[in-house]
């Protein structure tokens, strides 16, 4: 009888595993990557081009920021993307906004490993194992409203002609508060406006017949393993991916400089 228990608790697990850096776009980047035509040949590695796309992510959190010291973030994101010719419409994404939430593994601020989570009842449940049932995804409140206009292109081959470990994308954000955040006596005046690469993996880690914790383990194992990889690409390329000084991701430019003009 304990045995059919203990087996009847392992289970197929689904989850995603995201690591990231960012960068600072140098002269070089710039100017190769700001040609969508003519950058390829410039390159030791192999990319295709995704469409701009046009992301609206309004961030939840408790009132003290509870989540985000734990580690969490908790957005609804809706994405449009943008067509190649700027005088067509916008398509918008079918779904409207939906829920997402990404949990560090480990890392910090510039390098991170995030496990992520789709649909309000994943993020729900999520919210309350963070905080130990105290709170609930209803009582989280609006801490900040960003858009961001996001370039995109896949890594498909690296300099050695071998193709990524997962998918890999690079991207470059600009970032701006969303229309309806703006103070409208501040309209013409100075408004929050950043920009920041990032180079990503993404990787579905599927398990069959292990518990919670032992997925986890190996979640976060492989979430080491492709943040070497990322980490060895971008040191391969330093005329590229810049991280000197520091980079500053948008949430943390976005709290100081709304600090700064309070």
């Amino acid at each position: 009888m304990a045995s059919r228990i203990a087996s009847s608790a392992l289970k197929r697990i689904v989850s995603n595993v995201e690591v990231e850096r960012k960068f600072n776009l140098g002269p070089k980047f710039t100017s190769l990557f700001a040609n969508p035509t003519g950058y390829q040949e410039k390159v030791p590695f192999v990319l295709r081009s995704h469409p701009q796309q046009l992301i609206r992510d309004t961030y939840y959190d408790t009132a003290d920021g509870h989540l985000s010291e734990l580690g969490m973030w908790v957005r609804k994101r809706s994405v449009d993307l943008l067509p190649l010719n700027p005088t067509e419409r916008i398509t918008g994404a079918k779904d409207g906004a939906q829920w997402n939430a990404k949990l560090r593994l480990a890392g910090h601020y510039m390098n991170s490993q995030f496990v992520e989570f789709d649909g309000r009842m994943d993020v729900s449940r999520e919210v309350l194992r963070i905080t130990e049932n105290k709170k609930k995804l209803e009582d989280l409140q609006v801490v900040s409203d960003l858009q961001t206009r996001r370039s995109e292109w896949e890594v498909t081959q690296l300099a050695d002609k071998i193709a990524p470990a997962a998918k890999m994308t690079i991207v470059v954000d600009a970032v701006t508060e969303a229309e309806a955040e703006v103070d409208k006596e501040r309209i013409n005046k100075q408004t929050f406006n950043h920009i920041i690469g990032e180079v990503e993996l993404f990787q579905e880690l599927i398990t069959e017949g292990e518990d919670d914790a032992e997925h986890e383990a190996h979640r976060k194992e492989i979430g080491a393993q492709r943040m070497k990889e990322l980490e060895e690409f971008m040191l391969s390329h330093p005329e590229f991916f810049s991280t000197s000084p520091s980079p500053i991701g948008k949430l943390s430019a976005y709290d100081t400089w709304k600090a700064e003009h309070a």
